[in-house]
């Protein structure tokens, strides 16, 4: 068992963390750096072994650990990735076993030099829980609902809990609010004198449809995984991705009145109705061996805790609690890896000077507003290229939707440039780099070689 994490300046002698699910754990992993005792709550009595959770219906869905999240978890979790692949997980190179249809087509097949790994979210969260309780520093109690934060004096002191014993407070010196999307921490803050919390959202209109498939005997193929979405006005999709245990995870996914059902029989025909057949052909050579199961994302959020004029001592918001976006993109997880990394570094700033928790707030927020800021302008970029999504819609909006058309034709021809678009989508550089003068010059002549692009720049 660990003792010793790494760190030798401790900043206080416990610290709480509410939810234990990726964004909870990977918190979790950051806190016992620094902290005597790190406790997790969670509402779920949580598994030993590797089956969805109930409180996280997304997890009977596929999952694909995006690039900067796989690197992210590595950094927090030391041998996290060799573990994975030792239970199974499927290893694929993008571009060439792991292939892209967007809006515009099939993507080129090159090998991107990008390593992606598919696998089931319960195997995913249960290895990295697994990394989690080999801290003797950590533990986690389920089937212990949190009802409210303890703010005295503007500081947050704990966390009022019913559990199996009934209703306690819990002291903590810092508080990580990782309880995701259906959190009721936005009420808690305005029962504590907070808020109400500016919010920037996106109605999506996202339906899945997911099931396990068994892959059939001796099958072989030099692609492992697809993804597929179309151009507005069709929205349906899908993802067909290898998962361990020689199955498929195959999730489809439509929008507003296109969704899928958890029909069977509608199921394989919305397969079928794809643009590319060979979804369809694939599964319909395996087995399913999962109900269907379905999902809905009708709506991207996020939350401005940066815009507060006050906000409590001691209390840090993280991975969904501050933005949930579309889960089509698989971009979540890695999200939540950023606000991870990101408490690390403030964590460790003040482990090396004055060592004092009050005032984390800002410098935290500045680095995860900064950051989701960038993800959610190239999120619009696509979500506002189907007709049905309602939002503040950016007055420049169909600039970058032109420019992002531009981009995409330029990578047919050009390695560097795919590997450097695919690199934003994975969250591994900033949106920021495809407005460098020399590729920002090339797109320019893409849209004014291309009527309807140059239209729209020119609006």
């Amino acid at each position: 068992m660990v003792t010793d994490s790494g760190e030798t300046n401790l900043l206080g002698n416990r610290a709480i963390v509410v939810g234990a699910g990726m964004g909870g754990l990977m918190a979790a992993g950051v806190l016992a750096r620094y902290f005597s005792e790190v406790i997790i709550l969670d509402k779920d009595d949580l598994p030993d072994d590797f089956v969805p959770r109930k409180s996280v219906p997304q997890g009977a869905h596929v999952h694909a650990l995006l690039v900067q999240g796989r690197r992210n978890l590595e950094k927090i979790f030391p041998g996290l990735t060799s573990d994975l692949i030792d239970r199974g997980v499927v290893c694929s190179r993008g571009g060439l076993e792991f292939c892209v249809h967007d809006d515009f087509g099939w993507q080129p097949k090159r090998d991107l030099d990008l390593l992606l790994l598919t696998m089931s979210r319960p195997l995913l969260e249960g290895t990295v829980r697994e990394h989690v309780m080999r801290n003797d520093r950590v533990s986690i109690r389920g089937k212990c609902r949190v009802e409210g934060w303890d703010v005295t004096d503007g500081v947050l002191t704990g966390v009022t809990i019913k559990g199996e014993n009934g209703p306690e407070t819990v002291a903590a010196d810092l508080v990580i609010d990782a309880t995701g999307r259906s959190g009721n921490s936005l009420s808690w803050l305005e029962a504590s004198g907070y808020g109400p919390v500016e919010e920037t959202t996106l109605e999506i209109g996202t339906g899945y449809a997911s099931a396990l498939f068994k892959q059939p005997e001796n099958w072989s193929s030099p692609v492992d995984s697809m993804s597929i979405t179309t151009a507005y006005p069709d929205t349906r999709g899908g993802f067909l991705f290898s998962v361990e245990g020689g199955h498929w995870f195959a999730s489809l996914q439509g929008r507003f009145d296109q969704q899928p059902t958890g029909d069977p029989d509608e199921f394989m025909a919305f397969a079928k109705s794809l643009c590319v057949p060979d979804y369809y052909d694939w599964i319909s050579q395996g087995e399913r061996v999962t109900p269907i199961k379905t999902y809905k994302a009708p709506i991207s959020r996020w939350r401005h805790y940066d815009r507060l004029a006050d906000f409590p001592e001691r209390l840090l918001p993280l991975g969904d609690a501050v933005a949930h976006v579309n889960p089509v993109y698989g971009q979540g997880m890695t999200l939540a890896s950023s606000h991870a990394m990101d408490l690390w570094d403030i964590l460790a700033g003040q482990a090396a000077n004055d060592g004092v928790l009050d005032g984390l707030a800002k410098p935290y927020f500045d680095r995860v507003q900064r950051f989701t800021q960038s993800v959610w302008s190239t999120l619009e970029n696509v979500e506002y290229t189907y007709a049905g999504t309602k939002g503040n819609r950016p007055a420049d909006i169909d600039m970058r939707i032109a420019y992002r058309a531009g981009l995409r034709k330029l990578i047919d021809h050009d390695a560097d440039l795919h590997k450097l678009m695919i690199e934003v989508g994975h969250l591994v550089q900033s949106s920021e780099v495809m407005l460098a003068p020399d590729i920002m010059a090339r797109v320019m002549d893409v849209i004014q070689a291309t009527p309807q692009a140059n239209a729209a720049a020119a609006q």
